[in-house]
């Protein structure tokens, strides 16, 4: 249950929206404790390509943003063209849904650990995946995870396994010293040759465990997280069609 309403907001001292439609949820009656992250959020923005995201709503026709790997550095969200020349961006066509609009898709063609690309073929990422800020893991087709499982876990031979945690099933006893870890590394690779080669801090989360998992569904578009863009300035390229990637942005 929620109220729906509309007012102003205004985003910075020379950018605001006139009539922003928003929704506002009935929160339940306890109230969260200072320490709870619940406590520090004023809710979700959607940056979806459906009617109620704040991009539809702002009719701009590219944003970016990039996701810092830790909370002591600053990320940053842009609307509209991005700050910098679009040709230090590496680009891959991005797909919509008529039936879904708010997921924005891109297609996997490879994935290259320590400078050896898996043996999967292109096939299994036919289904595409979806470029998603909201969720933290990064979801693969079985077949492409057990080849990045397999190839990670001979890499990382030299440490220790630990227990799995929830749905990460690749976990090490790295000591608490993550930064230390000879960690290979893993570049996903796009459509029309755009390469992602990962920040250190979007292999690794909870202190040891790879930040991959298999989606269940082999019919269903995978994810990629959240984690596995951090560092990155992601842009949208709505007019154009077109997703990039620009390493090292934050």
């Amino acid at each position: 249950m929620g109220t729906y309403s509309s007012d102003k907001l205004t985003l910075s001292p020379t950018y605001a929206v006139d009539g922003f439609l928003f929704g506002c949820q009935h929160a339940p009656e306890e109230t969260p404790n200072d320490d709870d992250d619940d406590a520090r959020t004023d809710g979700i923005m959607g940056l979806g390509g459906g009617v109620p995201s704040l991009v539809s709503q702002t009719a701009e026709k590219a944003f970016s943003y990039c996701l810092p790997p830790s909370p002591s550095y600053s990320g940053f969200l842009t609307l509209g063209v991005p700050r910098v020349s679009s040709s230090r961006f590496a680009v891959t066509p991005m797909y919509t849904y008529l039936d879904h609009p708010t997921f924005y898709i891109v297609v996997l063609q490879a994935i290259v650990v320590a400078g050896r690309r898996l043996d999967v073929p292109t096939s299994v990422f036919s289904n595409g995946a979806i470029m998603d800020s909201g969720t933290p893991i990064t979801t693969l087709p079985p077949q492409a995870y057990r080849a990045l499982r397999a190839a990670f876990r001979k890499e990382m031979r030299m440490y220790l396994r630990a227990a799995p945690m929830e749905n990460l099933d690749t976990c090490f006893n790295l000591d608490g010293n993550v930064g230390d870890a000879n960690l290979p590394n893993i570049t996903l690779v796009f459509e029309r040759g755009a390469a992602m080669e990962l920040d250190r801090k979007g292999i690794i989360v909870n202190d040891g465990c790879l930040a991959f998992a298999p989606h269940n569904d082999d019919t269903s578009p995978g994810i990629i997280g959240n984690v596995q863009q951090r560092t990155f300035e992601v842009l949208y390229d709505i007019g154009g069609q077109a997703v990039g990637f620009r390493r090292g942005a934050c």
